[in-house]
């Protein structure tokens, strides 16, 4: 007989943030700063995934210096990641790199330290294993300045075995526009839930949390931010941008920009020629229209976040969190 857990998963379309009183003479007067990772701060918390068809130098660049964030993703040489890098590290205090596990992986972490990274994401799917905690630990141990962001994962377990060692844990699986783990491996939970069960343990250890998967609109950051996240990954929102690394191409005559998944065979063979005997493609290629400038959608997903939080009755991230109610619209 199968095993259910009796649980419900809900995502941020079951959701509303119930309405409270005021107390901010305007939503300019609210603070949405975020601690995004351990003893790190951004003025806003959203953060662009570690994706090909999303980040590159140049982007990484012109989100720090919008007062957002960016991770380089890994699906490249070392050699040219290790150039971008020192390329973002040139202009930009934070600069956050992505690792993967397996041979070499330590040498390529410090090698990524010395060329200025400092935040390294150890970046795998299913993220809740030996390897994983392993290595991130590892490089604590050698390398104590460097902050580590670990998962993926949607098992609060995770948070607890990691908890004295790990900056950040990115929950969240199979959410993304571009994923199909759920298609495939058939495992993913809704967004909303899952950073709910991760709230109350995570501000207990003080370990941050990034919501990452099932952005489409403002309100899903405002929700995450409001169910208890510190900062929000997003891939396909910043992948529409004009300025993001996502290629273009023509379809019937129209401009359009390539978003794949990292596990999608089209990034697989332009990174490894292919993909791994025994596997199978857990991403897809999505061709969107080109959207509005970086500038212009972090302006409206900040001034989101700051209504949302006057409507909850709160003034900052902390009590946001703490006053939020709400209520599901099944």
């Amino acid at each position: 007989m199968a095993k259910f857990v009796d649980e419900i998963s809900y995502g941020f379309e079951h959701v509303a943030i119930k309405q409270k009183k005021n107390i901010c003479k305007s939503r300019l007067d609210t603070n949405i700063e975020s601690e995004i990772v351990r003893g790190i701060k951004r003025p806003i918390p959203l953060i662009a995934s570690n994706m090909s068809t999303v980040c590159n130098s140049d982007f990484c660049i012109r989100l720090y210096n919008l007062g957002a964030l960016g991770i380089m993703h890994r699906a490249a040489s070392e050699e040219h990641i290790i150039s971008e890098i020192n390329c973002i590290a040139q202009y930009c205090f934070i600069v956050a790199a992505s690792i993967g596990i397996g041979d070499g992986q330590f040498d390529f972490a410090k090698k990524l330290v010395n060329a200025g990274a400092n935040i390294l994401v150890i970046d795998i799917a299913h993220g809740y294993c030996d390897e994983v905690i392993e290595l991130g630990r590892k490089i604590k141990n050698n390398i104590p300045n460097v902050k580590i962001i670990l998962g993926n994962t949607t098992n609060v377990e995770m948070l607890r075995e990691v908890s004295d060692f790990c900056d950040g844990l990115k929950v969240g699986i199979a959410q993304g526009m571009a994923c199909e783990t759920k298609n495939t491996a058939g495992c993913t939970e809704k967004m909303f839930s899952v950073i709910s069960n991760f709230y109350e343990e995570a501000k207990r250890l003080g370990l941050p949390i990034i919501s990452d998967g099932s952005i489409r609109e403002p309100a899903d950051f405002v929700k995450a931010i409001g169910a208890g996240a510190c900062s929000v990954m997003a891939g396909s929102i910043f992948a529409r941008c004009p300025e993001s690394a996502a290629e273009q191409v023509e379809i019937n005559g129209k401009i359009k920009k390539i978003y794949a998944g990292m596990a999608s065979r089209y990034v697989q063979e332009k990174w490894r020629g292919g993909l791994k005997n025994g596997t199978c493609p857990e991403g897809k290629v999505v061709h969107m229209d080109i959207g509005e400038s970086v500038n212009n959608l972090l302006e409206r997903y900040s001034g989101a976040l700051r209504s949302g939080i006057t409507y909850a009755g709160g003034k900052d991230i902390k009590s946001f969190q703490e006053n939020v109610e709400f209520i599901r619209i099944l």
